[in-house]
Order: C-alpha cells, then sequence, then structure tokens
C-alpha cells in the first residue's frame, strides 16, 4: 500500500504544481475557529464543507470518539494551544451519529488486544472503558467535552464553546450544547 500511495503522490503534487495550487498558506486558521471531532472516515471531507469551511480556514482536532478521558489532558492541551497561543476564539466539540466508540464492548476488545498480541498483564493494567474511551450516548459526551473544556482553567473564559452532533451520511447538524 505505501508504493500506491507515494506513486498517488507524485501525481497529486505535480497536478498541484501545475494548476498553480502549491502555493504556501498560513499555518494559522483563517476563521479563529477549533473542531474537536471524531476520527470516524465518514466525517473526511463531509464535516468541513457542512460547517462551511473550507481548507484552511479552521484548526481541527480528532480523536477516537471525540472524548475527553478522564485523567488525560491531550485534548484540553491542544484546545489550550490553539486559544492561547493561536488566539483561536471558538471551539465546535462536533459528535456525530453511530459512533463506534458506543458500540464497542469490553469483552470483544480485550480479545482482539490478545489476538493482536498484547500483553495479558498490559491488559489487566487498564480500565479499557476509560482507556479507549467507550461512551453511552453521542450526546452526551458531546455535553460532557463541552464541560470539561469550560471548567478548564487552561481554556480562557471569554472562548466560545459549542456542542453538536451530526449525522455521519447526511451531514445535518444540530445544535446540543
Amino acid at each position: 500500500m505505501l508504493e500506491k500511495i507515494l506513486e498517488h503522490n507524485r501525481k497529486y503534487v505535480q497536478e498541484r504544481k501545475d494548476l498553480g495550487e502549491d502555493k504556501p498558506i498560513s499555518g494559522h486558521a483563517h476563521k479563529d475557529i477549533m473542531v474537536f471531532t471524531c476520527m470516524d472516515t465518514r466525517l473526511v471531507e463531509l464535516l468541513e464543507p457542512a460547517m462551511g469551511f473550507g481548507r484552511g480556514d479552521i484548526k481541527i482536532l480528532k480523536n477516537a470518539g471525540n472524548i475527553i478521558r478522564d485523567n488525560c489532558s491531550d485534548v484540553i492541551r491542544s484546545v489550550a494551544v490553539g486559544t492561547v497561543l493561536m488566539d483561536l476564539k471558538e471551539v465546535y466539540v462536533v459528535g456525530h451519529s453511530d459512533c463506534g466508540m458506543r458500540k464497542q464492548k469490553i469483552e470483544d476488545i480485550k480479545a482482539k488486544m490478545e489476538k493482536r498480541g498484547i500483553p495479558t498483564d498490559a491488559i489487566n493494567a487498564i480500565d479499557i472503558r476509560e482507556w479507549f474511551g467507550l461512551i453511552q450516548d453521542e450526546t452526551e459526551n458531546v455535553k460532557d467535552a463541552v464541560l470539561k473544556l469550560k471548567d478548564s482553567p487552561y481554556i480562557p473564559k471569554d472562548v466560545k464553546i459549542y456542542g453538536m452532533l451530526m449525522d455521519p451520511n447526511s451531514g445535518e447538524i444540530s445544535v446540543i450544547a
């Protein structure tokens, strides 16, 4: 697969050069916005256009289930970097219906870990639900993330934080927090 990716990339880069689309653009968000969402592949090339954003408009942060796990500050750190160092003004937490992190079963995860060669002591050392970030409800997960961001001492209080839920098929978005 690596060779196919590299071959495609060579053609892609040449096409961009031929069209004059290879000019530098700013690494800062043009719209002072960050979106925190799920890594679900159905959102690729759906989420940004559904929200009216194009390349370079926003900072986007993704993880499995768009969850902010307890005792894990990576998401909050990244949002703080965006809001403090890049002066972003708004954060949108965008979950989606039919999330895979709601469908997972702990026993199935353990079996898959064992099958992939993860040592039993490593599996037993973690709380699977917490470590993997399994969720019970997509809407409540978004509301929880919004609350954690708003309550964080590292996120400036003037930053507007919104919670939304997206349909991963139609792209329809509802405001929920």
